[in-house]
């Protein structure tokens, strides 16, 4: 079984400090999947995957579209009576105009399920507590093409919430 965590932070903004955004910084086994600089987690397809299997697009651009930084396919999510299986292209995301290199792969992960679900609920709880003690004029950005109300309204549950290709989207 892999290992999966997940950290939120608060930064600032460096143009305007008065400003501020999360960061979930999601590892397995210890190794970033995503580009820290480019790609962002969504929180909400992150919780939706916890809940339910399916393809969710939980790392993306910080506009919410996931074809901004050349993620053009999302990850399986399978879910069994004891596990979470991740199928996933490497590299995840590569500049649309370019071709994979020969080197792309498909991965998978298995975690399991009990724990998978505690993570995610429990990197949900770190950043609303974030989000409860930050105090600044500025604002303050949750995640791709989501509010601080939705953020502070998402729960792991058995029923998923809508993911972020039912959400609109912005265009960057």
């Amino acid at each position: 079984m892999n290992k999966l965590a997940i950290t939120v932070t608060l930064a600032l903004e460096e143009e305007n400090l008065e400003d501020a955004y999360l960061d979930f910084l999601l590892t397995v086994d210890g190794t970033y999947l995503h580009d820290s600089q480019n790609h962002w987690v969504d929180p909400m397809d992150l919780a939706a995957s916890a809940a339910a299997p399916g393809e969710y697009f939980i790392f993306t651009c910080n506009c919410g579209d996931p074809g901004c930084v050349g993620i053009d396919e999302g990850i399986l999510v399978g879910h069994d009576s004891s596990s979470v299986t991740w199928k996933l292209r490497t590299p995840l995301g590569w500049p649309p105009e370019d071709e994979l290199p020969e080197w792309t792969h498909e991965v998978e992960y298995r975690f399991p399920l009990e724990e998978y679900v505690q993570v995610v609920a429990g990197a949900l709880r770190q950043a609303k507590t974030l989000v409860r003690h930050w105090r600044s004029p500025g604002r303050l950005w949750v995640g791709p093409d989501m509010t601080v109300e939705e953020l502070m309204a998402l729960e792991v549950s058995q029923e998923a919430p809508p993911t972020s290709a039912a959400r609109s989207r912005f265009v960057h």
